[in-house]
């Protein structure tokens, strides 16, 4: 009897797991087209809409920007708008080989990024990482869907 019991319990449990990452994954495809979408349209607007409202977000990117602070969403905004005045995105492809790494408190998705330089014609090629968590846009409606929001922002040259 105690063994029947164990058995649907563990069955029960797996059963919410299974279905809450299923959720998370389809939340994250979900995010990862609106985060393809924005680069390879250079929108800023499109990009802030990804980044948390009350959180700071840490932008870290290599020359040509040489940025690497911790952002409101208004000043990450400026920021965005600033660089993607600067650039013209060639490429943008989410990494369908490194899948998103589910931590505790939210997963890191990769992405290659390449734009050109317009001041210079200069091409460039980055690796970006994005550590991304799901936040409910409301606190006082639990009910409502959570929204998968950008933490952080890291690039490496390639």
């Amino acid at each position: 009897m105690e063994k029947k019991l164990f058995l649907k319990r563990n069955y029960n449990v797996n059963a919410a797991v299974g279905f809450f990452l299923s959720i998370l994954l389809t939340l994250i495809n979900q995010f990862n087209l609106s985060l393809e979408t924005a680069f390879l349209q250079n929108d800023p607007a499109k990009l802030h809409q990804l980044l948390p409202d009350r959180t700071p977000v840490l932008i870290t990117l290599p020359e040509p920007f040489q940025v690497s602070d911790c952002y409101s969403d208004q000043q990450s905004f400026l920021l965005l708008k600033k660089l993607f005045v600067k650039i013209n995105t060639l490429e943008f492809l989410i990494d369908p080989e490194g899948q998103p790494v589910i931590g505790e408190k939210g997963a890191i998705t990769q992405a290659r990024w390449s734009f050109i330089d317009k001041s210079d014609g200069r091409k460039y090629l980055f690796r970006v990482y994005f550590y991304i968590f799901p936040e409910n846009s409301n606190r006082q409606e639990p009910l409502k869907p959570l929204k998968i929001k950008i933490k952080e922002i890291r690039a490496e040259k390639r």
